[in-house]
């Protein structure tokens, strides 16, 4: 089975909060959800531990690559006043809220997560062919 490229960019994009997991067998990414209650999320686990080896856990690409997305997304920007502004954001502590502010501020929420959408995908990609696994667009 085949692993949609979108749901798993889409999955990829929450990796940060929450949990996912592709199942190889069935080609299909399962996104661990947040208002499970206790006994549904032990069930989900002990689901995935008793056939353990059909299911891969989805990596945590937010944390380790946002920042160079969002300094990629600066640094596409045609007009330097933009890329100023974006880049000056991305300097110090509290940089993804200020950059998130200005992407907002500048009216630039639909490229950025368009961008950011291409990112995932490339990043899903990558990843499928890491682990050998067929995939569609």
């Amino acid at each position: 089975m085949k692993i949609k490229l979108k749901e798993l960019a889409a999955a990829m994009a929450q990796s940060d909060v929450r949990q996912s997991y592709v199942d190889i067998a069935r080609g299909k990414v399962i996104v661990v959800a947040d208002d499970m209650d206790e006994e549904q999320a032990l069930e989900h686990v002990f689901t995935i531990e008793e056939d353990w080896e059909h299911y891969i856990p989805v990596p945590n690409v937010i944390d380790g690559s946002l920042r160079a997305f969002m300094q990629g997304f600066a640094e596409s920007c045609a007009r330097e006043e933009v890329k100023a502004r974006l880049l000056e954001a991305l300097q110090g502590s509290g940089a993804s809220l200020r950059f998130t502010q200005q992407v907002r501020h500048l009216f630039l929420k639909p490229a950025w997560e368009k961008y950011l959408m291409a990112r995932l995908t490339d990043a899903a990609r990558d990843w499928c062919e890491e682990n050998a696994l067929e995939y569609e667009a």
